[in-house]
């Protein structure tokens, strides 16, 4: 049982997991986390940018604004026009049902009138 003992191992590599658990090693340089100064300049410039920035957004919100007061006054403008269209067409209509020749007949044999054919005469335009 004791030559079973002393008999060689083969050699594994370490798991990745295990890896991980070792301390790093002196090998790799320390990262300083030292941060560097921002001049006036670029903090300047920074602030520039942001202002203009900030312009171009008002910008483009009054501009969405301004098409969308546009587009509402011209949907209101189109249902007045729809609207006096309407109201042309039915006046037209009208027109033409209280000029029709068999109304005029009518309202001529209502009041005793009497209509001749050689008194009529077309005038045009």
């Amino acid at each position: 049982m004791a030559q079973n003992l002393a008999q060689s191992q083969p050699y594994e590599q370490p798991s990745v997991a295990e890896r991980l658990r070792q301390p790093k090693t002196a090998e790799q340089p320390a990262v300083s986390q030292r941060r560097l100064p921002i001049s006036g300049f670029e903090i300047l410039l920074g602030a520039i940018c942001g202002i203009v920035i900030v312009c171009f957004a008002v910008n483009i919100i009054h501009s969405r604004i301004e098409i969308t007061n546009a587009q509402r006054n011209l949907q209101t403008t189109q249902t007045q026009l729809t609207r006096v269209s309407n109201a042309n067409a039915s006046a037209t209509q009208e027109i033409s049902e209280l000029s029709s020749r068999s109304r005029l007949d009518a309202v001529a044999t209502k009041n005793g009138l009497t209509l001749t054919s050689q008194n009529i005469r077309n005038v045009s335009k």
